[in-house]
């Protein structure tokens, strides 16, 4: 492990020291999926995180795919070959690497032997109670330099996943009940919900979960869980400027349209949010700045809790919600 803070150690020196364990971080990260050991990866990825929510939603699905160890141009030769790297945060850049075939080195004069073909890149957190030093953030199916290309078998596929027109397989024996059914029925909608938004609704449901005291907890488990899921789904779409229509949310989740206005009620108002909940939204709240700037002027930019009140009893009912936004919020 290699703590740059906690070392006398001048700091060019603890760098280098940080960037050897990031690259052996990628090094056992891309073992580790090649071979399906799933309880490593786990150990690999930071709580909380975009790669944290993907093992736990899809297992290795999504991170096979975006570090395209499924394509057959890989072989194996997957390998750390870059990194940017600052103190507690880095960038590290995956390639396959193959010689230059000999017509192509007079014209790279500049690179005579070796090629990248493709690459992803891992943003890493420093974590120095770690085995590497780092964890896992996100994987970015591309590098600093490279752009998914849609005539691309394997990028097309990364493309749709992450745009949420082809979904992977959940991982079931980790979700409960009420994750299984709204992740399921988001899914099944294609091209509705990207990956965010679908990591931003098990983040709902957890963090409303983490809030409910006890007793509130006994009575969430007693009700049919296709309610709750319903809620989930429905603040999404709100959250998210698409149209929500509770008819058909209800529809979908064969319930009752009261009994998702009274989850999505109970989901809203005890995790306090608004339409724009940075927390569960993958749009910017287009206010924001205000309240921050209100903030630092000493004028509380809270909502008082009559408004909270209306929210429980309306929740967003009386706010005009856009059209659908196709705007796509995937990797590019």
């Amino acid at each position: 492990m290699t703590d740059i803070n906690a070392q006398n150690l001048p700091p060019q020196v603890g760098l280098q020291l940080a960037a050897q364990e990031a690259a052996r971080l990628g090094e056992a990260l891309v073992l580790a999926v090649r071979q399906s050991n799933l309880g490593l990866v786990e150990q690999l990825v930071a709580p909380g995180s975009a790669a944290g929510w993907s093992v736990r939603l899809f297992g290795l699905g999504l991170l096979r795919l975006d570090l395209r160890l499924d394509d057959p141009r890989e072989q194996g030769q997957l390998k750390p070959y870059d990194l940017q790297i600052e103190p507690g945060v880095a960038l590290l850049e995956l390639g396959v690497i193959q010689p230059l075939a000999v017509g192509e080195v007079t014209a790279q004069a500049e690179r005579p032997h070796l090629t990248r073909l493709f690459g992803s890149s891992l943003v890493l957190c420093q974590v120095p109670d770690s085995e590497y030093g780092w964890l896992l953030e996100e994987v970015l199916p591309v590098n600093a330099t490279g752009q998914l290309n849609p005539a691309d078998a394997t990028d097309a596929k990364i493309i749709e996943v992450h745009q949420g027109k082809l979904g992977l397989p959940l991982r079931l024996e980790k979700l409960s009940p009420v994750e299984n059914i709204f992740l399921a029925r988001m899914q099944s909608q294609a091209g509705r919900f990207n990956l965010e938004e679908l990591y931003n609704a098990a983040r709902l449901w957890q963090d409303f979960r983490e809030r409910s005291a006890p007793d509130e907890l006994e009575q969430v488990d007693s009700s049919p869980p296709a309610e709750w899921a319903a809620g989930v789904e429905y603040l999404i779409t709100l959250f998210d400027y698409h149209q929500a229509d509770m008819d058909e949310v209800s529809q979908l989740y064969a319930i009752k349209t009261e009994s998702l206005a009274d989850k999505a009620r109970e989901l809203a108002f005890t995790l306090r949010v608004t339409q724009f909940d940075d927390r569960y939204s993958i749009h910017p709240d287009p206010v924001g700045h205000y309240r921050a700037l209100f903030g630092e002027l000493g004028i509380n930019p809270k909502r008082d809790e009559k408004l909270l009140e209306a929210q429980r009893k309306n929740i967003f009912d009386s706010i005009e919600v856009p059209p659908d936004d196709d705007t796509f919020f995937g990797p590019r």
